[in-house]
């Protein structure tokens, strides 16, 4: 939105699951499942304040679950709306495939998902929710996240990721939404929070999040995601 996180659009299944009956990996699968079959354009834009300087950055993201290989697409773009940086992430079996492209279009070699984007604070980790398909989740207990009981999922970080030490995930017991993420670091601690602030209808049973709030505890900063005009693209 997030790899947030979380992810934008998600559709709400007509008869919730018993997901009490589910194993963490059961759990996230039908998180997934969720996801928009359609291919979507969201446009909005990342603000992030970092003590008495604020640093804004329009976004376009383009979501392909539907495709034989799900990927998003993001386009970054300065106060000015000059292109910053283009990335695609792609998940052909389950592990995250990433390319990154400079304001010129130009492939930028060695690039990695947990790099920053554009002096944002948020890595290209972060906003799409990667962690949605890591592997070995544990559903470790129940919690409320401002009004909605959620469940509670600690997801180790795989191999790619040699920075973190997890992910713990909350996730509404109802809509299997992911309505909190927590980013840790190697020793367990709090590195980033991700909350979902508001969520909008856009279409019936057709949800997409509006506002993401992140906290950055290693550097004290705090950013959002705003996400304010959507489009269902053609297939």
């Amino acid at each position: 939105m997030l790899r947030l996180i979380l992810l934008t659009v998600f559709t709400l299944a007509a008869a919730p699951l018993v997901a009490e009956e589910l194993t963490g990996q059961q759990l996230m699968e039908e998180v997934r499942a969720r996801l928009p079959p359609e291919p979507v354009r969201l446009t909005g834009f990342i603000r992030t304040r970092n003590g008495r300087r604020d640093v804004d950055r329009g976004l376009i993201s383009e979501l392909h679950f539907g495709s034989p290989v799900p990927h998003i697409r993001y386009q970054v773009m300065d106060a000015f709306g000059s292109l910053v940086a283009t990335a695609r992430i792609a998940w052909p079996d389950g592990t995250a495939h990433f390319t990154l492209y400079d304001e010129n279009e130009e492939p930028v070699e060695n690039a990695r998902l947990s790099d920053d984007i554009a002096e944002t604070g948020l890595t290209w980790s972060d906003l799409s929710l990667d962690f949605l398909w890591w592997p070995e989740a544990e559903v470790t207990g129940r919690e409320r996240v401002r009004t909605r009981a959620s469940h509670v999922v600690r997801i180790p970080a795989p191999p790619h990721h040699p920075e973190l030490g997890g992910v713990r995930l909350w996730i509404d017991t109802s809509a299997l939404l992911v309505v909190r993420a927590e980013i840790l670091g190697p020793d367990g601690e709090r590195l980033k929070r991700i909350d979902v602030d508001s969520i909008v209808e856009i279409e019936p049973d057709v949800w997409m999040v509006k506002d993401l709030i992140i906290r950055d505890f290693a550097n004290n900063r705090r950013m959002g995601v705003r996400f304010e005009d959507v489009e269902i693209l053609k297939k």
